[in-house]
This record gives structure tokens, C-alpha cells and sequence, in this order.
């Protein structure tokens, strides 16, 4: 069955099953409370700056990491790694110890094993969204990606400190009702109870006008990119 709002948009119908990716072991960076878990992995990890989340994760390893900190994990035990609205907070500095950006992109590339996927959701220009948020310090756009790619990637080959290489698997625009923000298991329940979500949906959109603006902006000019890549 597709999904109810699909018309809607061609940035509406992500789904990471349709991808064919299986992960045995998969880390999610800002995790909170809540890892995603977006190829359903057995073994989850979540990593986020707070403290004392230890006793709230009940179904995952949490694991607390500052910006720019080594991810205490072995090299290539992932199968795949996530971050979701993540990026834009990463800080950018001149030199490789202050660019947070790139320090995770190495570390990503460390605990990946060798075709580890590496899937990022950001906020990105020319959508307001990828500014309008105080705490976005990282501005990414579509030719971003392309510094991490290939097997001499500038950002290595301009000495800016990157070690690793990815292969890009994807990179497409989403909109507010793409799958990609759900995880397996409660995409499969919106599926079977769909009406019901739609009706919960709308009462809350219409209690606030604002919102209403803000999906229909969305809907004609997506907000988020993601980056889908492999380790080379």
C-alpha cells in the first residue's frame, strides 16, 4: 500500500527498505533518547553529548561523546551508521582539531567496516531551514558531498585532514512526509493504521496555523538532503 499522502511530492516517498540494506550492528549519532534504527540492526549503539542517559537506554548501548572526541568503538565494527539532523550542528574551523565536521566524517569512515553505509539527514541551502535554527553552525549544500567521494576526495587532497573515502550510494531532497523519518517497525504501522495517523496529524496541524505554512513551504521546496554512502 502506498503511503496515503504520497501525491503530495516526489520528496515524499523515501522508504530505507526499498534501499536492500541490512545491518547487523548500527550506531545513531544525537540519538537522545531514541536511536534511529533506520535498517533494523540487532545491535544498536546511540551517541549524544548528554549525560545520564545510561539508566534511560533500555534498548541500546548509549555511548557519551563531545564534539571532535574519538567514537570508543573498534575500526570497522559497523555495519552502518546514521546521524539524523546531526551535521548542521558539527562546528567548522580552520584547522583539522577545531573542524568537528571533518573529525566525524574520519571517524565514520574508522568504525565503518568496508561497504559500511553511512546515512546522514541534514537540513541544507537554499531552504531556510538549515538556518533558521541558532545552534546549525554547518551549512551544507548538494556540492558538499563531493569533498568526501571518490577515491582521492578533495578534502583529503587539499590537506584538510580527511583520511577516509566513501562511495556516494544516493543523494536526494525529502520532504516532511518521507518515510525516511521513521523507523522500519513504525512504518509499518502507519501503513496498517494510516487513517488514524492522518486524523492525529491534521488535529495538530490545525491547531497551529504556522505549522500549516511550514509543511506546504516543505512540500514544494524540501528542507533536508541525504547522503547515502558506502566505505570504499
Amino acid at each position: 500500500m502506498k503511503h496515503p499522502l504520497w501525491f503530495m511530492s516526489k520528496h515524499n516517498i523515501t522508504d530505507p527498505k526499498s534501499w536492500g540494506i541490512s545491518s547487523n550492528i548500527h550506531l545513531d549519532m544525537g540519538c537522545g533518547i531514541n536511536p534511529r534504527n533506520p535498517f533494523a540492526a540487532e545491535k544498536v549503539y546511540g551517541v549524544d553529548i548528554l549525560s545520564n542517559l545510561e539508566d534511560k537506554a533500555k534498548e541500546f548501548s548509549y555511548l557519551q561523546v563531545m564534539p571532535g572526541e574519538r567514537i570508543p568503538l573498534s575500526d570497522s565494527l559497523l555495519d552502518s551508521l546514521s546521524g539524523f539532523d546531526f551535521l548542521e550542528h558539527l562546528p567548522r574551523g580552520a584547522t583539522l582539531e577545531s573542524n568537528f565536521f571533518i573529525l566525524f566524517m574520519n571517524e565514520a569512515h574508522r568504525v565503518l567496516q568496508k561497504g559500511g553505509i553511512l546515512l546522514l539527514v541534514t537540513p541544507a541551502f537554499p531552504s531556510p531551514a538549515s538556518f533558521q535554527d541558532p545552534t546549525h553552525v554547518n551549512f551544507i549544500s548538494e556540492g558538499t558531498i563531493n569533498y568526501f567521494i571518490g577515491n582521492f576526495p578533495p578534502a583529503q587532497i587539499l590537506g584538510y585532514g580527511f583520511v577516509g573515502n566513501f562511495k556516494l550510494l544516493k543523494q536526494e531532497w525529502v520532504g516532511p512526509f518521507s518515510k525516511i523519518w521513521s523507523a522500519p517497525e513504525k512504518s509499518d504501522m502507519f501503513y496498517r493504521n494510516y487513517p488514524l495517523e492522518i486524523i492525529h496529524e491534521l488535529k495538530k496541524i490545525v491547531s497551529r496555523p504556522q505549522r500549516i505554512r511550514s509543511i506546504i513551504a516543505a512540500i514544494r521546496n524540501p528542507t533536508h538532503l541525504i547522503w547515502l554512502l558506502e566505505k570504499s
